[in-house]
């Protein structure tokens, strides 16, 4: 019994994913034939497809997990403390100040090392 309830979800699945597949082929079909002369009858009928193609997907396992996954990124999203204005001001100077040190400091490294390998080169042995 167990098997057959399996067997009979996952054929069923198959039909749901390939129901989609068509609604996709029959609304690509219809912009082709349909948007420049019947615009409105277009916009109803993708309007239909999308709707059905989003209840069918909503239907199968992949869809609703998709959903609960979905419903709890919202939910940590809310859970986040956006830092203020001016935190993130003084944030941002804070990194530009450093970054601005750090680059003085690199060049004159750079330089001193520079400038010692190049009195080594120039010393004849």
């Amino acid at each position: 019994m167990n098997y057959e309830h399996q067997k009979r979800s996952k054929l069923l699945e198959k039909i749901k994913w390939i129901s989609i597949f068509i609604l996709l082929c029959i609304s690509f079909c219809s912009t082709y034939y349909l948007y420049k002369n019947y615009f409105f009858l277009y916009i109803t009928i993708l309007s239909l497809l999308i709707g059905i193609g989003v209840k069918i997907i909503l239907s199968t396992k992949k869809g609703k997990n998709s959903l609960i996954y979905i419903k709890q990124s919202y939910g940590e999203i809310k859970k986040i403390i956006w830092p203020q204005y001016r935190e993130t001001l003084y944030t941002t100077f804070i990194i530009i100040i450093v970054t601005i040190l750090m680059s003085l400091i690199l060049w004159v490294l750079d330089s001193i090392i520079f400038r010692l390998i190049a009195f080594v080169i120039n010393i004849r042995f």
